[in-house]
């Protein structure tokens, strides 16, 4: 079997359910594309043209990366010059799933089950150390949003946020007011439903 055909059947996986906050991997092949050497795969969203705009403005190389959210993590495995990364999520079967396509990538990431409303000890998921952390849309879906960017804050990390919309996204931004913040990405394009009103934003503590 194929390494596109391995990965497919992986996300297959991580559709048909609908979680206690409302969220679903809406698309055949879920949430991400993958984009990786022979692998050509359509998801929701595209994480090789995010970080592709990303890469003008951050270095990855080498780096510890974080993301809060991670879904299969494919932000991390399009990232084959960092050092490591860790992904957390609180959907076990993208968790299940990731970590699958992880060996099948062969990549140095990390994938845990972790649920930002409900889990208490919250200062384990930031022991890491991170370089960068992602924090992509999550301010949507986790009521507790605030601590989780404060413990993110606190990490002394490059953050990169990405709002849902700028309605939502506005109490995030205040949130960040003491920070220095830059605007990479006005769109979302990469999101093949045509939800094309996210933004993302550099913030350096």
């Amino acid at each position: 079997m194929s390494i596109s055909a391995l990965i497919k059947e992986q996300l297959k996986k991580t559709v048909g359910e609908v979680h206690y906050n409302g969220w679903n991997n809406r698309t055949t092949y879920g949430y991400h594309s993958y984009d990786i050497g022979n692998v050509h795969i359509q998801g929701q969203r595209n994480p090789k043209m995010r970080l592709d705009e990303m890469r003008k403005y951050v270095d990855f190389k080498d780096k510890r990366v974080l993301d809060l959210g991670c879904n299969v993590g494919a932000m991390l495995h399009h990232l084959p010059e960092i050092k490591i990364g860790l992904g957390l999520d609180y959907d076990i079967n993208s968790i299940n799933a990731g970590n699958n396509i992880t060996k099948i990538l062969e990549r140095n990431v990390h994938l845990y089950q972790a649920d930002f409303d409900k889990d208490n000890d919250l200062d384990s998921y930031f022991k890491s150390n991170p370089d960068i952390i992602f924090i992509l849309s999550i301010g949507s879906w986790v009521k507790n949003w605030k601590e989780i960017y404060q413990k993110s804050l606190d990490t002394g990390a490059i953050l990169i946020l990405e709002t849902n919309n700028d309605k939502e996204g506005k109490p995030q931004l205040e949130f960040f007011k003491d920070c220095n913040i830059k605007l990479i990405i006005d769109n979302s394009k990469d999101d093949s439903t045509g939800n094309n009103n996210r933004k993302t934003y550099l913030i350096n503590g």
